[in-house]
């Protein structure tokens, strides 16, 4: 299982800083460790399709944290518009 530490008011994954976090009620978290896209609506990425309709985004890339660890790119906007997901830092 992964150590999270923290130096100096940082906290890190397996040697690498940790730039957000979010948990779950059901006991998953998402530890953001470098910024992999920024999907806006207006440029030409079109953003992010969300609930069927285009919304800004930031990809994260990091180490996901459920019944598995798992490394891998996900959806800071999904994060944050679900009621059971709260962000750490």
């Amino acid at each position: 299982m992964a150590t999270i530490i923290e130096i100096d008011g940082k906290h890190f994954v397996e040697g690498k800083e940790i730039i957000a976090a979010w948990k779950s009620k059901t006991n998953w978290n998402w530890l953001a460790t470098e910024v992999s896209e920024i999907r806006l609506v207006e440029d030409e990425t079109g953003g992010s399709v969300i609930n069927g309709r285009p919304e800004n985004d930031i990809i994260y890339y990091g180490l996901v944290l459920g019944p598995t660890e798992e490394w891998g790119c996900f959806s800071g906007r999904e994060l944050e518009i679900n009621e059971r997901i709260e962000k750490v830092f």
